[in-house]
């Protein structure tokens, strides 16, 4: 009798494994789907594109569910590490998607590292076309708080409320900034600067409008000290990330390069050369502080 109960367990056992390879699986988006080292966030297609053809071997996951996001998988070769990369394709632009995008991408993936990529406006008075801004704090200029005047008018308070990158990854990225990486990529760009671009540390303000304004640039200059970048998606990013409810939090940053400067400012290059320029350089240097940060 025993042996009989015996073989039944372990027919059973082997016909649930053959059937496992054979009939599609059903993710289920709640829990963990797998443990990645890297996850890295794109904004636009065009982001994406120029990401992806950075990291190898790169598939689609084959997922069974109602997720709005298509993921992708590859892998970054540092040495003689592996680094698994989990890269969703975007939506769109914006705080709503960064933040979407970012919570469902640390749930199912849990990544150590993630890291967001691609272009922003620049603050002129500091920064050049082509620059890295790694957003060391974000605010979101757009929640204040306004308070009518009979005398003058409507005037407005800024909430302060900034999110940060965790104090060991500062320092990690503050030694990559002061490396010749950011010289090396630029060098190899199908369209040369006539600057050498830097890596800057500091503030990236980010909202809802897509900044083509010299009064909202003024505005915003005004309002805050120290501004290096202004993008639509970093403080989704950072709030999403920081209020994950994973045992261990990833550590995250966002990696911007400078497209323009949110103005009407003429420039040598075209909207879509300048694009170019940012998004190769931040793409480039994330996969360099990756290598950099795992090896």
């Amino acid at each position: 009798m025993i042996e009989e109960i015996v073989d039944i367990i372990l027919r059973t056992s082997r016909f649930s494994q053959e059937a496992k390879k054979i009939l599609p699986q059903k993710s289920n988006l709640t829990t963990s789907i797998g443990k990645y080292d890297v996850a890295l966030l794109t904004s636009t297609p065009q982001e994406f594109d120029v990401v992806t053809s950075l990291i190898e071997n790169l598939e689609e996951l084959s997922l069974e569910h109602n997720d709005s996001l298509i993921y992708y998988k590859g892998q970054i070769i540092v040495s003689k590490k592996t680094l698994e990369v989990i890269v969703p394709y975007p939506v769109s632009m914006g705080l709503e998607s960064a933040v979407a995008s970012t919570t469902k991408t640390i749930a199912h993936f849990s990544p150590d590292l993630i890291i967001m990529c691609g272009i922003c406006a620049g603050n002129k008075n500091v920064v050049k076309i082509g620059d890295l801004i790694i957003a060391e704090k974000t605010v979101n200029y757009s929640n204040v708080v306004e308070i009518e005047s009979s005398e003058k008018g409507a005037k407005k308070k800024f909430m302060q409320s900034a999110d940060s990158i965790n104090k060991n990854l500062k320092a990690r990225l503050t030694l990559f900034a002061n490396t010749k990486i950011i010289k090396s990529i630029a060098e190899n760009l199908e369209f040369q600067l006539e600057h050498e671009p830097k890596c800057h540390l500091g503030l990236m303000v980010t909202g809802s409008s897509l900044l083509r304004s010299d009064e909202k640039i003024k505005e915003i200059n005004d309002s805050y000290h120290g501004v290096k970048g202004m993008d639509m998606e970093t403080h989704g990013f950072y709030f999403a990330a920081s209020n994950s409810n994973k045992a261990n939090n990833p550590l995250y940053v966002s990696m911007k390069a400078v497209s323009d400067y949110g103005d009407k400012t003429k420039h040598k290059f075209s909207s879509e050369q300048r694009s170019q320029i940012a998004m190769n350089i931040s793409a480039n240097s994330a996969i360099s502080f990756v290598k950099t940060f795992f090896k």
